[in-house]
């Protein structure tokens, strides 16, 4: 009995070792596998540092931008390729910090904007409390904090960190820009902003009007010398 007993004992330890093994091995497998595909760290931020980064390099690049010169410079190719009529093309002799007119032409002139420098200026929306921003005024634009205001707005917000695109998104609308570009994707159709998108103190900033517009609100000044948006 004593020597079946013992048999029996051998044979159970000889299996859970090698059950063992195997699963040490698997699991050793499967680190090897995280560690190459890089995801125990900062999965987040190699997918957009990199991959989207590529993606998006490899669909607005410089090339993006000379479409829009070459638009703007054949007589009435804008129209003819967006709107598939031949109208001759209409030139905007004035543009407003509040309105985007997505126009390909440049301005001839500019509106005046409701300050003359630099502040810090209120941007009122809905209920929410009054979000205090730095507000850049240039050639008839007001410039604003892209990533702060469009997250104040509701949309959610992507920067990649390498090519300095930025994704905005609320609802079904989408506004992709990329610094010192004046190029956007609106919904992904080609779009001419006014200036083009530029840093400070490591920020993108925008067009107020492109960046509300393109969401689907207006902007106004106030009698309190606030930005309006609705």
């Amino acid at each position: 009995m004593r020597k079946i007993f013992s048999i029996l004992s051998f044979i159970f330890f000889i299996s859970a070792t090698a059950g063992f093994h195997a699963a040490f091995v698997q699991a050793d497998d499967d680190e090897k596998k995280y560690e190459e595909r890089g995801e125990y760290e900062h999965e987040n931020d190699d997918e957009y540092d990199h991959d989207d980064d590529e993606r998006y390099e490899e669909e607005y690049d410089e090339e993006y931008d000379e479409e829009f010169e070459e638009e703007r410079n054949a007589n009435g190719s804008y129209y003819e390729q967006n709107t598939g009529t031949s109208e001759k093309r209409i030139t905007l002799k004035q543009e407003y910090w509040y309105k985007w007119s997505r126009s390909p032409e440049a301005p001839d002139k500019f509106a005046a904007t409701p300050i003359s420098s630099e502040k810090t200026v209120p941007i009122q929306f809905k209920e929410k409390d009054l979000l205090y921003t730095n507000v850049i005024p240039m050639k008839g634009q007001l410039f604003v904090p892209l990533e702060e205001t469009a997250q104040h707005l509701g949309a959610s917000v992507i920067v990649y960190s390498t090519s300095k695109i930025a994704e905005i998104k609320l609802n079904d609308k989408l506004l992709i820009v990329k610094n010192g570009s004046r190029a956007a994707y609106e919904n992904m159709k080609k779009t001419p902003m006014p200036l083009p998108i530029f840093e400070k103190n490591q920020k993108l900033y925008i067009p107020i009007s492109v960046l509300a517009n393109s969401l689907g609100f207006q902007v106004t000044w106030t009698k309190q010398q606030q930005i309006l948006v609705y």
